[in-house]
């Protein structure tokens, strides 16, 4: 986690660096920036920010194509070439990005299905405003060059610098901007609410990630591990011969669970068959014989999974038993 949060940075680090870097690239070469190599300047570091990967996205591939946009801006400088070339490789680079994402994104399509889909489509969607912003800017730089007037051009510079400015909160905060704070809180968390409706099942994918989430299910099903009250991530792991850390990552991707909330699930699942078996089980054997610790775990973990506690749910059962 902590080399993921290290790229993270790392990308944000270069966005910033770019702008003094393009500045001191222009002094080198004229002396003085004038107003339309500002301009440029300002758009290619946006550029870099728009580059910038959103959640359950690889970060690495998006810092390759930062650095790799960056060279491009630096090299067509030294090597003359007009201003308008930097801004219409930059959209070049930014749409063949978005196209690579896109297409990478669907071509996995059970993944469309998963729970944690819908923000992924709402950050998608979202973003498409962002791009959408980021080409008219580049518009606007390219007739600012054609008319060469300094009020327009340092106009454009500020405008430019305003529309980077935004866009770096945007991806410091990992939000939307567009949406509001309160209005993805809610959608995030009627997604992880939405998760606990989810059936745990085999998922059908030739992935690492997915034969191994198989693995989990076949051995929770078969040999219910679950149902020892210290059954842990460490002997989940050792049970499918794998390190915990992309165990987990395994479990939350295709559960939209962690590691407890999917032991819990099974648990539940398990205590569910046994009322209907017999519901006049008392909740403290029946919380132990599930494999949990006290009655107030076990009660939390029902209604959570079922939405009534247990004693709500075999009253049910008695009612249903009369009709």
């Amino acid at each position: 986690m902590k080399e993921k949060i290290c790229v993270h940075k790392a990308v944000r680090l270069l966005s910033a660096a770019v702008l003094p870097l393009l500045i001191l690239t222009d002094i080198l070469l004229l002396h003085a920036p004038a107003a339309s190599s500002s301009c440029v300047d300002v758009y290619c570091a946006l550029q870099i920010l728009m580059l910038y990967p959103s959640s359950r996205e690889p970060v690495v591939p998006s810092l390759a194509w930062a650095g790799a946009s960056l060279l491009i801006v630096i090299l067509l400088k030294f090597l003359g070439a007009p201003g308008w070339l930097p801004v219409l490789a930059g959209q070049f680079l930014v749409l063949s990005y978005f196209t690579r994402k896109t297409l990478r994104r669907y071509s996995d399509v059970p993944t469309l299905f998963h729970v944690s889909a819908v923000w992924n489509g709402v950050e998608d969607y979202m973003q498409l405003y962002h791009v959408s912003a980021f080409l008219c800017s580049g518009a606007l730089v390219l007739a600012a060059l054609e008319w060469p007037q300094p009020v327009w051009q340092w106009g454009c510079v500020g405008l430019e610098s305003a529309l980077y400015g935004i866009q770096y909160y945007r991806v410091f905060t990992r939000s939307t901007i567009l949406l509001g704070t309160d209005k993805e809180e809610q959608i995030k968390r009627g997604q992880r609410c939405s998760t606990f409706n989810m059936p745990v099942q085999y998922v059908d994918s030739d992935s690492r990630s997915a034969l191994l989430f198989n693995d989990v299910v076949r051995i929770m099903e078969a040999r219910k591990p679950y149902l020892q009250d210290d059954f842990s991530v460490d002997d989940l792991a050792r049970l499918t011969h794998t390190n915990r850390m992309y165990l987990s990552k395994a479990i939350n991707f295709h559960s939209g669970r962690n590691f407890n909330q999917l032991v819990n699930y099974y648990r539940i699942k398990y205590a569910v068959e046994l009322l209907r078996r017999d519901s006049s089980l008392k909740m403290n054997e029946l919380s132990q014989m599930c494999g949990f610790h006290t009655v107030v775990s076990f009660n939390m973990a029902f209604k959570l999974n079922e939405r009534m506690t247990p004693s709500e749910y075999a009253r049910s059962l008695k009612v249903e038993g009369l009709q």
